[in-house]
């Protein structure tokens, strides 16, 4: 997975994520962002503690790191069974950083939420999109079959249109949309 470094609510370079069995292999290539402090760290928001991913190096007039980052260290960051969502240098990890790209976090309209923590949690992230279907929501984002994806904690409820994972949601009590058979405890 190939991913955008954030330095003040700018883009200024790229991650390669490539998990591997021990762990992951993780490269990055970024600009010297202009006024930066001398020490930046690249750092992962994830949904726990922040990712220490690393020291980038100036080499060549630009910051680059490669290392390898244990199952150990990703499950004590929160993001051993997917990566985090956004990537960003610092010298310090955020304190009250947001979990998506800055800009991205927004108040749900209330026709909008589920409900559900996890999932309305998701869509002011930013990482999964929502529009309004009758009394429920249809939920979207990016899927790729060799690739995490945001609405991986519903997998068993999606369906996969145009490399999208799409979640038709009802909200409990609604009338009109049917859960899926069997999923009515669920929901």
């Amino acid at each position: 997975m190939r991913a955008t470094v954030q330095y003040a609510e700018g883009t200024v370079g790229w991650l390669d994520w490539q998990p591997d069995p021990y762990g992951v292999q993780v490269t990055v290539d970024c600009a010297i962002p202009d006024g930066a402090p001398p020490l930046l760290r690249c750092w992962g928001q994830t949904g726990g503690a922040p990712l220490l991913v690393g020291l980038p190096a100036p080499e060549g007039g630009r910051l680059r790191l490669r290392r390898h980052l244990s199952r150990e260290t990703l499950k004590g960051a929160g993001c051993a069974s997917q990566p985090p969502s956004f990537f960003y240098l610092a010298g310090q990890p955020r304190q009250a950083a947001p979990s998506s790209p800055p800009g991205a976090g927004v108040e749900l309209d209330e026709a909008l939420q589920t409900g559900d923590a996890v999932l309305d949690a998701l869509l002011r992230e930013g990482t999964v999109h929502a529009e309004r279907l009758g009394e429920g929501v249809r939920l979207r984002c990016t899927f790729a079959p060799d690739q995490p994806f945001a609405l991986a904690s519903a997998f068993v409820l999606c369906r996969v249109e145009e490399g999208q994972a799409v979640l038709d949601w009802t909200k409990k009590g609604a009338a009109g949309m049917a859960a899926p058979k069997g999923t009515e405890e669920i929901i």
